[in-house]
């Protein structure tokens, strides 16, 4: 079995500095992990917002770089063997790819986020894993995380814009929610946040703490209708319900799960649905109404994914111990899950979201590392 895993940067000094300028973030209920920056006293010297000088535009039609990553932020994306551990492939995107964020793997493509560029990459995931195919972009994209693929097109949360987007393969807008227009429009930092409507924000650089609801995750409900978006507001703590066939100016959307600690990574699995509560110290278990029925305590760091893999077990991401740490259910009359795998990575890096690369996309990586051994 192969696992996925983005990794945002190689060289995560860079984002603690920006979380520094920030001054930290207000603590919330539920919260059991400790601010990485403390939350200094006065107001930080950081503007709300500032233009990313090297931001190029380019025609759609081009790959990019659309920017260039310093040499002290540039990210990866990599698969693991999860059975002997290893790495046995890496990206070698360079600035075309910068900083791989959220993924899916569908239609054969590896669709995946450039968080600080603003961009989407259709990625082959077949004849030459890893080659880029295309990018997408729009304006509205900035500091996108979770991705997935619709019916229509794909589904991105974009933290940094505080907006929920749908686009087609073209990039074009199907369906859109800005949180400031639903009652979403003040920010921890106390200030009010208008909706980036009709704007260009691919160039701009909006801190967390300026951000109305950092919604991190968007996830459809129900795959044949497509009708019920589940958003993750970071922020406020709790998951909403958007019903798209209301009216636009009715869509606020309702709240389904509340009582978060600034968490990630809604997933659909088996019977249910599965968090990660981020600063809670746990995973959520839930059922297909969204009911908690349990959670998977786990005495560590920051939280910033998980997913389920085949066999039932269950991973999640430590970013402050930068480790993988796997949970397997409860046995022999056991209620606990109980920790049977740690893989630690690289103590730099700030990895992101972790996801099993489908079994009809495992021979070509596979391959695909073989290659490049035989190469070297």
């Amino acid at each position: 079995m192969l696992l996925a895993a983005s990794v945002y940067t190689t060289q995560n000094a860079r984002l603690r500095a920006r979380w520094k300028l920030e001054g930290g973030l207000p603590a919330v209920p539920g919260q059991k992990v400790a601010n990485a920056i403390p939350v200094t006293a006065s107001a930080p010297p950081a503007p709300l917002t500032w233009v990313k000088e090297e931001y190029r535009f380019l025609p759609a039609d081009q790959l990019g770089p659309t920017m260039d990553a310093t040499s002290d932020y540039p990210g990866t994306f990599v698969v693991y063997d999860w059975d002997t551990q290893e790495i046995i492939w890496q990206s070698d995107w360079g600035n075309l790819l910068g900083n791989p964020a959220g993924y899916c793997f569908a239609d054969g493509i590896l669709y995946m986020n450039d968080f600080e560029a603003g961009n989407i990459f259709r990625i082959d995931a077949d004849r030459e894993p890893g080659k880029l195919l295309q990018r997408i972009s729009h304006p509205y994209f900035n500091d996108l995380h979770s991705l997935e693929r619709t019916k229509r097109g794909l589904l991105a949360a974009s933290c940094g814009t505080d907006l929920v987007v749908e686009v087609d393969l073209q990039g074009n807008v199907i369906w859109e929610w800005w949180a400031a227009e639903h009652g979403y429009d003040v920010t921890p930092s106390g200030e009010r946040r208008e909706s980036g409507r009709g704007g260009e924000h691919r160039d701009r650089y909006y801190h967390t703490k300026y951000q109305s609801t950092h919604v991190n995750c968007a996830t459809i409900r129900d795959p044949e209708n497509e009708r019920y978006v589940l958003a993750m507001l970071f922020h406020q703590g709790v998951v909403v319900q958007i019903d798209r066939s209301l009216p636009p100016s009715e869509q606020k959307g309702e709240v389904v799960i509340d009582g978060l600690a600034r968490a990630h990574s809604l997933e659909k699995i088996p019977g249910g649905w599965i968090l990660a509560n981020s600063l809670g110290k746990e995973l959520v278990l839930l059922d297909d109404n969204l009911k908690r029925t349990g959670v998977i305590p786990y005495d560590g760091g920051w939280i910033q994914d998980c997913t389920r893999l085949p066999n039932g077990n269950v991973v999640l991401n430590d970013v402050d111990n930068t480790v993988i740490v796997e949970f397997a259910p409860p046995a022999g009359g056991s209620a606990e899950w109980t920790i049977v795998r740690k893989v630690p990575y690289v103590d730099t890096w700030r990895m992101g979201e972790l996801a099993v690369v489908p079994a009809q996309h495992e021979a070509a990586f596979r391959n695909a590392a073989l290659t490049a051994t035989a190469a070297h």
